[in-house]
C-alpha cells in the first residue's frame, strides 16, 4: 500500500492532476486507519486488556475528525467558479 501512496503521488504530481493526489491521500488515511486497527487488534490479543480496543476506536475517531475538519476547511477556503467546464 505504501508503495501505491508513493507512486500515485508520483505521477499525480508529474501529471498536475489534483484528483490523483487527493486520491493518493485518502489512500494515505486509509492505511494509517488500518495500521491503527491492526495494532489495537494485535495488542488485544495479546494482552487481553478490553482498553486497548477503546483506545484504538479513540485514535480513529480523532484522526477521522482532524480529517474532516481539514475537508470542510478546505471546501470553505477554495474558490469554485460556477462557469468553469471543467
Amino acid at each position: 500500500m505504501y508503495i501505491l501512496i508513493k507512486y500515485k503521488i508520483k505521477v499525480g504530481n508529474e501529471l498536475n492532476s489534483a484528483a490523483i493526489i487527493a486520491d493518493a491521500n485518502c489512500t494515505k488515511t486509509c492505511f494509517n486507519l488500518s495500521i491503527v486497527l491492526l495494532l489495537s487488534s494485535v495488542l488485544y490479543e495479546i494482552f487481553k486488556i478490553n482498553y486497548i480496543d477503546v483506545l484504538g476506536s479513540l485514535v480513529i475517531a480523532y484522526y477521522a475528525f482532524k480529517e474532516g475538519r481539514e475537508a470542510f476547511e478546505k471546501a470553505r477556503t477554495s474558490k469554485i467558479d460556477p462557469h468553469c467546464n471543467c
